[in-house]
Order: C-alpha cells, then sequence, then structure tokens
C-alpha cells in the first residue's frame, strides 16, 4: 500500500534476530492508521453508492464447509483455499475464498426469500493461496454487488453503469472497462472442435493475451488452419464499436456466436446512451478468471496499475449448481487496487497543477 509498509514488519532491517523470517505472512496486509483511514473510507463511499440505488449489504460468514461450497467453486480455486478442520464435526472449513459463490448459496438456500430481483452488496476479504514468487496477495479486500433475478440487456447495463459510478464518485479520474461476452469465444472454441481440457486450456492463454500458447494448443488439439486463424484473431479484437462487425465477420452464420455479439451489442449502445461511451472499449478476448461466468463480462483497468481493478459479469448457472437456476450478474473491486489508483491519480493532478502554475509564473514573472 502506498502510505504504509503494509507487507513487511516494522522491524524488518533493524537488527532483530528474526530478522531473515517474515513476521507477517507474505501476502497478508498490515494496513497502517493514516492509510487505514483512507481504506475504509473508500469501503465506505462504494457501499454508500450502491445503497443509493438500492443495493442492500449483505455480511457472509468467514468459513464456509468445503462440501457446501464446492459445487460453487472452480478446481483450481479450492486448491487456493486455506482449508481447517471443524473441531466440533471435523468437517473441512474453508476461509471464504469468494463472495459470489457465498451469496449464490445464501439465495439457493431460500434465506433471502422469494422476492426478485435482489440487489445485494457486501464489504468483505477474501483469501487464497498464491505462490510467494507470484507477487499476489493472498488476503484480498473486496466491495461488489450482484443483482440476481434479471436477465436482460437492462440488468447487464445496470450492474456495469454502477461500477463505473462507484469509480466516478471515489474521483478516479481515468479508468476503462473491458467488455465482452464469454460466449463468443467459447463459441469459436466448441465449433473448432476441441477436446474439454483443450478448450480450458485455450480459455486460460485467451484470458492472457498469450497467443503464442493458445498457438500451441491448437496444434497439440490438430485444430484445422481455417479455425485457427478465426481462434487467433479473437482475442485480438478490441476497440471500439467497429469490433462487433469484425465479429461477425468471423461468426459467419453460427446463431450461438451471432447472439453473444446482438446481446453485447445491445448493453455496448444502452451504455453509450447513459453517456459511457468514453469509458468502454470493446474486447471479444475478454475473460473472466472463473468458469461460472457464462455470458456478458467486463474487467476496469485504470492509468498507471498493471492490473484490473476488478470486475465481474454475468453467471445465470451459478446459483443452479446449490439448487435452482436463477439469472445474475454482478461485480467485484480490490480495494487495495483502487486505493492505489486513487493515490496515482492524485499524484498526477497534483504533478499538472505544479506545471500549470510554473508555466504561468513564467509567463508572469
Amino acid at each position: 500500500m502506498a502510505s504504509a509498509p503494509s507487507r513487511h514488519s516494522a522491524l524488518a532491517g533493524q537488527g532483530h534476530p528474526l530478522k531473515e523470517r517474515s513476521l507477517v505472512p507474505a501476502g497478508m496486509a498490515t494496513i497502517l492508521p493514516e492509510a487505514a483511514c483512507r481504506f475504509r473510507a473508500i469501503e465506505s463511499d462504494l457501499i454508500g453508492v450502491l445503497a443509493g440505488r438500492g443495493f442492500d449489504e449483505i455480511i457472509l460468514p468467514t468459513f464456509e464447509y468445503l462440501d457446501v461450497l464446492a459445487p460453487g467453486l472452480e478446481p483450481e480455486l479450492v486448491e487456493k483455499c486455506y482449508k481447517i478442520p471443524d473441531r466440533a464435526t471435523g468437517r473441512l472449513l474453508l476461509l471464504r475464498p469468494d463472495a459470489t459463490a457465498q451469496i449464490a448459496r445464501t439465495v439457493a438456500m431460500g434465506m433471502m426469500g422469494d422476492r426478485m430481483p435482489l440487489r445485494l452488496s457486501y464489504r468483505t476479504t477474501v483469501f487464497r493461496h498464491e505462490p510467494e514468487h507470484a507477487g499476489r496477495d493472498r488476503e484480498i479486500f473486496q466491495v461488489g454487488a450482484e443483482l440476481i433475478g434479471a436477465d436482460d440487456p437492462s440488468s447487464d447495463r445496470e450492474i456495469i453503469a454502477r461500477l463505473i459510478e462507484c469509480l466516478q464518485k471515489l474521483g478516479l479520474a481515468r479508468f476503462k472497462v473491458s467488455l465482452g461476452h464469454v460466449g463468443f469465444f467459447k463459441g469459436l472454441l466448441a465449433r473448432a472442435g476441441l477436446s474439454a481440457a483443450g478448450r480450458k486450456r485455450a480459455e486460460q492463454a485467451a484470458a492472457k493475451k498469450d497467443l503464442p500458447k493458445l498457438q500451441e494448443i491448437l496444434r497439440q488439439e490438430k485444430i484445422s488452419a481455417r479455425f485457427a486463424r478465426k481462434i487467433l484473431e479473437a482475442p485480438e479484437l478490441s476497440g471500439n464499436a467497429d469490433v462487433i462487425a469484425r465479429g461477425r465477420r468471423l461468426a459467419g452464420h453460427d446463431t450461438t456466436l451471432t447472439e453473444s455479439l446482438d446481446r453485447l451489442a445491445r448493453v455496448h449502445r444502452l451504455l453509450s446512451e447513459d453517456g459511457h461511451q468514453n469509458v468502454l472499449f470493446l474486447d471479444l478476448g475478454e475473460f473472466r478468471g472463473f468458469d461460472y461466468y457464462d455470458g456478458i463480462v467486463f474487467d476496469v483497468f485504470a492509468e498507471g496499475i498493471g492490473v484490473e481493478l476488478g470486475g465481474g459479469g454475468r453467471y445465470n448457472h451459478l446459483i443452479g449448481r446449490f439448487g435452482r437456476n436463477i439469472p445474475s450478474t454482478g461485480f467485484a473491486l480490490n480495494v487495495d487496487r483502487v486505493f492505489h489508483g486513487l493515490s496515482l491519480s492524485r499524484h498526477h493532478a497534483e504533478v499538472r497543477a505544479n506545471h500549470q502554475n510554473a508555466c504561468v509564473e513564467e509567463r508572469h514573472p
């Protein structure tokens, strides 16, 4: 964190006998008072914006039973979970790895009643094991929102508009929302005949824009040159509204692909009509890190931050893993990354102001 040595012990480098041993687990945060005040203010401001739009806050349990939550988690995420035996029952507990899966489980159990649509918000911490060399946090502070029980372009528009509004209300000066539809690329892979394992690996490569890796996977899967060209072109289809037309040329007459493009075009148009066109760009290779997304997906990026601040998308079948399907969409913001984005934004504003003042002084000594 910018104003606090949050990932390191205050005793480090001071001749303490434990200086060769980390006193704080890697990827965990100690946020000192000044930064903590700003940090909590960001969380409160975000929850306040969502509350003003009818999103009710929910507080989620820190632990879940592995056997209960596992249907909503991907195998890769289960591997990253911190697992603890329950002393009372002997069952394995998970330290919260994903808030969306918890909310899906809560809704499927009927704890929210039958009223639809539901608008829920949360501020919480999720925990995921990451290798120390990966440089990623193991403790992730999140604020998020879920819109449950609606499946139309206007509900996609609503959740993305709330994300944009949250960042604007915080004063984040420069950010972009990458907007896509997972059905397009998944449809291309299915049409080409990749195996289930091959599709998974190809999706992961596309999410990272790792075209050499994607090309190698297609070679291993013995995909024809014609389909391989289309698949390799898709992750590079990003930009403004003309991306849709380029996607249609790839789709041909495949209705699965054209339906994904139609939905994406409608959501983009609605957001543009709301005045958000300058923060949007389309990306037909856009993927989120969870397989439960099955429709419109999005990530948000800010100037100077090399990773996404957050993102989300539609997950119409996740709640069905715990019961019956209920169409849903949502997003989560990484509060630590938002904190850094705001700090950089303020710094750039100060630099520009100082530069302008210096120019004025030069013209009027």
